[in-house]
C-alpha cells in the first residue's frame, strides 16, 4: 500500500500580507516553488499628468495559496517577508477556501471587467454610498446578478419602499 502523494492533500488557504505588499510576498512564495494566485483587476488611476490603468490586487491585503498544510510548510509560509499570516485557528487548524471558490475568482478575473463587491447578504443593514440616494439606510431584501433590492421600512404603517441597485452603491452597516 502507498501514501498517497502530498499533490493529494494540496488545498487552497488564504495568506494575509502587510498593506501593498501582495506583489512581493508572490513573488517569494513562488521562488519557493509554491503554487500562489494573486487576482488582480485592472484599474484607471490619474496622475497629475495622465490617465494610466494599474493592475491591483482584487482582495488588497490577501493572495491564495496551494499547499499541503503541515508544520514546516506553515513555518516556511510565515517566514516569508510581508506574510502577516495563513488564514485559521493555528498550523494545524488552517481554514481552506474551496476550490470551486478560487477556480470561479479565477474564472471571473481571467474574462476581464471584474470588480470587487462589498460583501453584503440578503438581511444586511445597508447605507447607499453614491449617487442621489447617498447616506439613505436600509435592509437588503434580495441579492441577483450584482444587483441588490433596497428596502426603507416605516414600521409604524408596516409598510416598505424598495428600489433596486447596483450592489457596488452599498456598504455593510
Amino acid at each position: 500500500m502507498s501514501l498517497p502523494a502530498a499533490a493529494d492533500h494540496e488545498r487552497w488557504f488564504a495568506v494575509w500580507t502587510r498593506n501593498q505588499y501582495e506583489p512581493k510576498v508572490e513573488s517569494a512564495l513562488e521562488r519557493k516553488g509554491l503554487n500562489v494566485f494573486l487576482p488582480r483587476v485592472r484599474v484607471p488611476s490619474r496622475r497629475r499628468d495622465r490617465r494610466v490603468v494599474l493592475d491591483q490586487p482584487l482582495f488588497p491585503g490577501y493572495l491564495f495559496l496551494r499547499f499541503a498544510p503541515s508544520r514546516e510548510a506553515y513555518v516556511r509560509i510565515a517566514g516569508t517577508d510581508g506574510v502577516v499570516r495563513v488564514l485559521g485557528e493555528r498550523w494545524d487548524a488552517l481554514h481552506p477556501v474551496p476550490d470551486e471558490q478560487v477556480d470561479a475568482v479565477r474564472r471571473i478575473v481571467g474574462a476581464g471587467d471584474a470588480r470587487p463587491l462589498p460583501w453584503i447578504r440578503v438581511g444586511d443593514r445597508v447605507r447607499i454610498v453614491g449617487g442621489v440616494l447617498a447616506g439613505v439606510e436600509g435592509l437588503v431584501q434580495t441579492w441577483h446578478a450584482g444587483r441588490a433590492t433596497f428596502v426603507v421600512s416605516v414600521d409604524l404603517l408596516q409598510r416598505s419602499v424598495g428600489v433596486e441597485l447596483d450592489s457596488g452603491m452599498l456598504e455593510r452597516l
